[in-house]
């Protein structure tokens, strides 16, 4: 084949982009993210899969607790988390496209009727929740209070949120902090819908993300791959088509 000076000279000064592995990091919050080998592994991992092979690179996704992702990120060992709100890690590097919104919904048995209405009606609640996770300033300053660590039962592992849906169930908390895309999905799975009710808002929907390394100097561009990947999902129709695979709609 012959090269044309232009094009030698291009070639030499537009170096070909690099394919990289991005490794990436979280505990089981589906549908966001789930079982890596699933056929469903959740609209997040679908999308990231999507808008990072066509920027030419391969995806490393793999479970493990949320504090210990967080730690991957941060000590090199993993690029990014996924499901992560700005105040999880506010030390970490944010894209511009969000995944998705959710709040923090206060979760109860059926049976009981205790009603949320702020933290002062936690009093003598036993309250269970995620190792790690962020749920509003309000909750959050609440269950960094010394004087409640006695009521709360913190849970580990990439399935946390199923051990503490049996914790509820047991008896052994009256209250749950979670989501509530992420809880109406889990129990929809384990089928069991009809023994937990939602009894609040903990905290409105707010967006959340992938975060990523802060000292990794590929990160500014695979978030502007992933920018603009999610644009071109969005603009084709495809992101509605992924989410309603999942039983969502687009906001």
């Amino acid at each position: 084949m012959k090269w044309s000076v232009a094009t030698l000279i291009t070639l030499l000064l537009c170096p070909l982009a690099s394919a990289d592995t991005i490794r990436l990091r979280a505990d089981a919050w589906f549908p966001v993210n789930g079982d890596p080998g699933a056929a469903q592994p959740g609209f997040g991992i679908e999308a990231l899969r999507t808008v990072w092979k066509e920027a030419g690179h391969d995806l490393d996704y793999r479970l493990m607790s949320w504090g210990r992702s967080l730690e991957a990120v941060r000590n090199g060992s993993a690029d990014c988390v996924i499901g992560a709100y700005k105040e999880d890690a506010p030390d970490l590097r944010f894209p511009t496209q969000e995944l998705g919104r959710d709040g923090v919904g206060i979760y109860v048995r059926a049976a009981d009727e205790w009603h949320y209405s702020g933290v002062e009606s936690l009093a003598r609640r036993t309250v269970g929740v995620i190792s790690e996770y962020s749920y509003g300033d309000e909750l959050d300053a609440w269950l960094a209070d010394s004087a409640n660590a006695t009521r709360i039962q913190m849970a580990y592992g990439a399935d946390a949120l199923e051990g503490n849906i049996r914790k509820l169930l047991a008896g052994r908390v009256d209250v749950l902090l979670e989501s509530p895309m992420i809880m109406n999905t889990a129990l929809r799975k384990l089928d069991m819908a009809r023994f937990v009710r939602l009894s609040g808002e903990g905290k409105p929907p707010t967006p959340f993300y992938i975060a990523c390394s802060a000292d990794n100097p590929k990160v500014p561009e695979w978030l502007r791959q992933f920018d603009e990947g999610m644009v071109r999902l969005r603009q084709s129709g495809q992101w509605r088509t992924l989410l309603e695979g999942y039983g969502l709609a687009e906001d």
